[in-house]
C-alpha cells in the first residue's frame, strides 16, 4: 500500500513515507529522503547523530510495539510494529544493522528508521516483530551486538573497528530548574508489577493557559496528558503528564515515541501507590 504525499502545504504531523508489509525488511527510500541529523538533546542529554559505516557494538536491546503502531518514526516513515526495523539515537535514517542476540546467536538484518531508545545503558530498540525472531519479545530486553551492514548484510566497510561495548558518548547540561528523574532499573532485571506506578512529565508550568497548550500539542502526535495543579515551596504550578502505567517498561516505551515526536524534555517520574 503507497500513500501519496499532499499536494498542498506540509502537514508537520502527518508521515510521508510507505507504510511497510508484515515481516518486510523496508528497502528504497520508502518516500523519504535520507538524512544524518543534527544533534539534539533529550532529558539535558545531547546526541550527535553521523556517518558510522563500521558501527560495531556490544550492549541492551529492547524492543516495542503495539502503542506506537502506524505512527510515524523520525525519518517520516511509518512504524510497523511487524515489519524489521529499529531505532538506534545517533546513526544516519535510515542504516541497516546486522543485529545478533547474544544469548542465542540468533541474527537478523533491521532498517534503523527512528531515533531511541532514551533509556540509560540500551542501545537499540528493535520492532515486535524483530524481538520475535531475534527470542526476546518475551523477556522484554537482551545483550546483542549490533553491525552496521548494507541492505543484504554485508559490512560496509572491508575492515570496520573493533567491536565495542556501549559506553554512550553524551554531553549533559546542570539545569538548575531540571525535574527529578526516578532511577532506572537495571536491564537485566525482569519486568514486574511494583507498588509504584510511572507517570511520563512533559514539564511544569507556573501559567496553566501554557501547560493546556502543551497538552493541546501532545494530543496531536495521539498523547493524552492530564494537567494537574501542584505546588511547593516555590509556588503553584501545572505539571503535564501521560499515564499512570503500571509497567515501567511499558513507560520507557512511551517515552521514546513523545520524545520522538519533538517533546525533548519528557522524563517519567515514578509515585509509590498508597
Amino acid at each position: 500500500m503507497f500513500v501519496a504525499a499532499c499536494s498542498s502545504a506540509p502537514q508537520k504531523t502527518a508521515p510521508s513515507g510507505r507504510y511497510p508489509d508484515d515481516g518486510e525488511l523496508p528497502k528504497g527510500d520508502q518516500g523519504v529522503k535520507r538524512k544524518v541529523g543534527t544533534p539534539y538533546k533529550v532529558a539535558g542529554v545531547w546526541y550527535h547523530p553521523k556517518e558510522d559505516p563500521g558501527y560495531d557494538e556490544v550492549g541492551i536491546a529492547s524492543w516495542y510495539g503495539q502503542d506506537f503502531h502506524g505512527k510515524k518514526t523520525a525519518n517520516g516513515e511509518y512504524f510497523n510494529m511487524n515489519a524489521l526495523t529499529a531505532a538506534h539515537k545517533t546513526l544516519p535514517l535510515p542504516t541497516f544493522v546486522k543485529v545478533t542476540n547474544l544469548d542465542n546467536n540468533r541474527s537478523i538484518i533491521l532498517r534503523v528508521n527512528d531515533r531511541g531508545p532514551f533509556v540509560p545503558g540500551r542501545i537499540i530498540d528493535i520492532s515486535r516483530r524483530g524481538a520475535q525472531l531475534l527470542g526476546f519479545d518475551k523477556q522484554g530486553t537482551t545483550r546483542v551486538r549490533v553491525q552496521a551492514v548494507d541492505e543484504h548484510g554485508k559490512p560496509e566497510k572491508s575492515s570496520p573497528r573493533p567491536q565495542s561495548v556501549s559506553t554512550e558518548t553524551i554531553v549533559t547540561e546542570s539545569l538548575s530548574d531540571a525535574l527529578p528523574q526516578a532511577p532506572v532499573a537495571s536491564t537485566n532485571d525482569p519486568v514486574v508489577i511494583s507498588n509504584e506506578t510511572h507517570y511520563i512529565q512533559i514539564g511544569a508550568y507556573s501559567q496553566r493557559a501554557n501547560a493546556e497548550q502543551q497538552a493541546e500539542r501532545l494530543l496531536k502526535f495521539g498523547h493524552r496528558a492530564l494537567v494537574e495543579q501542584t505546588r511547593n515551596s516555590n509556588g503553584t504550578f501545572w505539571r503535564v503528564r501521560v499515564g499512570p502505567f503500571v509497567e515501567r517498561l511499558i513507560a520507557q516505551q512511551r517515552l521514546d515515541r513523545i520524545v520522538a515526536d519533538g517533546f525533548y524534555e519528557a522524563r517519567i517520574l515514578s509515585e509509590s501507590v498508597k
